[in-house]
């Protein structure tokens, strides 16, 4: 008899799929707390779009994410917080999609791929974050000092389990050097990307902040080709090169 049955019209799972199943499958509270978090996000991401990162307070968010401040102070520590969050979110999911990647050597690329692979799944469903998200988030940082040395500040925090693989892939510790730099560097790239800061003389004058998913994995890319032509070419080719 196969391991799982039909029933009723319906399909019986039986173990060891059931259990691997269960033991995925997040609890009810989990998912609550979970979709909670996500409407809190939401929710301060439009009104400090819409109305001003300043001028929304915590009372305002909690009223439309219909929460109490006593719940929104219990998931998030500060207001920029909030606004700063798809930062962590888009750490761990880039975190799944770098473990897949093969290791070459080249651990900027393999993040750069890795990414491509996270902004292809938001693309096809919105998963694991809403891209408008991004986009608001991007608005909210530039026009609010405050926020955007908050979400520079937070980049290496919120980003934890990235390094975690990075340390892995790299067989060493997520505070040794070569994680740091490297870590450093793709933040400096993606954040280049996003707000797409290439000054007259880049090869990519007209870029804009992206309105698109599809803009968005073009201006990363043109970021790190930037930098390789930039940065990390004429480096190599310094070392290699006579003395």
């Amino acid at each position: 008899m196969s391991e799982s049955s039909t029933h009723a019209g319906s399909l019986t799972l039986h173990s060891p799929e059931r259990a691997s199943l269960e033991r995925h499958r997040p609890g009810l509270r989990e998912r609550k707390k979970q979709q909670t978090r996500t409407r809190i996000i939401d929710v301060a991401l439009q009104l400090c779009d819409a109305q001003g990162f300043d001028a929304t307070t915590v009372e305002q968010i909690a009223d439309a994410a219909d929460v109490s401040p006593r719940t929104i102070n219990r998931y998030f520590d500060s207001k920029e917080a909030i606004v700063i969050a798809p930062i962590e979110d888009m750490g761990r999911a880039l975190a799944d999609q770098l473990r897949a990647q093969p290791i070459t050597g080249n651990e900027l690329q393999a993040l750069l791929d890795a990414f491509m692979a996270v902004v292809e799944q938001v693309i096809e469903g919105d998963n694991p974050l809403p891209f408008h998200w991004f986009q608001q988030m991007q608005r909210i940082t530039q026009s609010n000092a405050t926020v955007r040395a908050e979400s520079l500040s937070a980049a290496d925090t919120k980003t934890l389990s990235m390094t975690t693989v990075l340390a892995e892939r790299l067989r060493t510790d997520p505070n040794a050097m070569p994680v740091r730099m490297i870590s450093a560097t793709w933040h400096a790239i993606v954040r280049i990307g996003m707000e797409c800061e290439f000054d007259a003389s880049s090869e990519f004058p007209d870029c804009s902040s992206a309105s698109t998913a599809r803009e968005l994995i073009d201006n990363v890319v043109a970021a790190y080709e930037e930098y390789t032509r930039s940065c990390a070419l004429p480096v190599a080719t310094a070392a290699t090169g006579p003395r």
